[in-house]
């Protein structure tokens, strides 16, 4: 009995010597293991292929299906919409001058003859703005109409008073003067100032024609045939564009997606324990998915 007992007595000091040996307190794993992670941390900024999540986490991450109309506000999306739609507007505006004559319009038709759409576009933006010698009609109340029908539109989408006019000015330069109408001619210095300016603070009064109209139930001197005309000079785009959505019934879905596709999860030992580091990505690429939908 005393021999087994002094076999097992054996036994138990060489096993707790062997474990003692491997043991390594929590103290210093704590420490060389924060100590690792400051260091990964540390190269993990300097190098491009590593994107920092956040200082608290020890992880790189890339976003990816990202949902543009989610990401959107409804006005938003109601806005970006009537936006496309109202392409068949300004092709429709731009026949109408081409049919004026020279006098109205100031288009040279030989130029537009002469040379190609390309070039005609380039040389009136690299030779604009201009104060340009239209009539003051068209000038000082046609330009500042369609402004405020730009900033009608917005308003009536769900935008407030600000982001109208910054959409009217957006239209009225970016899609008009420097657009459609730089193929016929250098963009004009009173243009693109009346156009939004004078065009958002009329606009601002349409729009509040339209809410007395609809507190009458859409009715002028007790004539809903009234009403419904002055809705339509109130807001004529609007108006042409929901006619458009509702004839044509497209749904768009854009989506933006980044993805990697080399990823190489990392491993590190670190005295029999394993370390999970972040994917390294070598390459990310981004691709905009557009659905059509009828």
């Amino acid at each position: 009995m005393h021999k087994y007992f002094l076999f097992f007595s054996l036994f138990t000091l060489v096993l707790s010597a062997n474990i003692k040996e491997n043991y390594i307190p929590l103290d210093t794993f704590n420490k060389n293991l924060q100590k690792e992670l400051q260091q990964y941390k540390k190269k993990a900024l300097l190098e491009k292929k590593f994107i920092s999540l956040d200082d608290n986490f020890y992880k790189d991450y890339i976003p990816y299906n990202i949902n543009v109309n989610e990401e959107l506000s409804a006005p938003a999306r109601r806005v970006v919409e009537d936006t496309v739609y109202m392409q068949v507007f300004m092709l429709g505006t731009m026949g109408i001058l081409l049919a004026l004559p020279e006098s109205v319009s100031k288009w040279d038709p030989s130029e537009l003859e002469d040379k190609s759409l390309s070039e005609r576009w380039k040389e009136h933006v690299k030779a604009g703005p201009v104060w340009d010698k239209d009539d003051f009609v068209i000038n000082y109340i046609g330009h500042p109409v369609s402004g405020a029908w730009y900033y009608t539109m917005a308003r009536n989408d769900g935008l407030n008073e600000f982001d109208s006019f910054l959409y009217s000015v957006f239209v009225s330069t970016c899609i008009w003067e420097y657009g459609y109408e730089a193929f016929a001619e250098v963009p004009s210095i009173q243009d693109l100032f009346a156009t939004p300016i004078i065009g958002s603070l009329l606009g601002e009064y349409f729009h509040y024609l339209e809410l007395k109209l609809d507190k009458n139930h859409g009715e002028i001197w007790g004539s809903s045939s009234l009403g419904s005309i002055s809705y339509f000079f109130l807001d004529p785009i609007g108006k042409v564009t929901n006619e458009l959505s509702q004839f044509f019934d497209v749904t768009v879905t854009m989506k933006i997606e980044a993805y990697n596709p080399y990823i190489n999860q990392r491993y590190e030992n670190y005295n029999n324990y394993i370390i999970n580091k972040p994917p390294e990505f070598q390459e990310i690429n981004y691709t905009l998915i557009t659905n059509f939908e009828f």
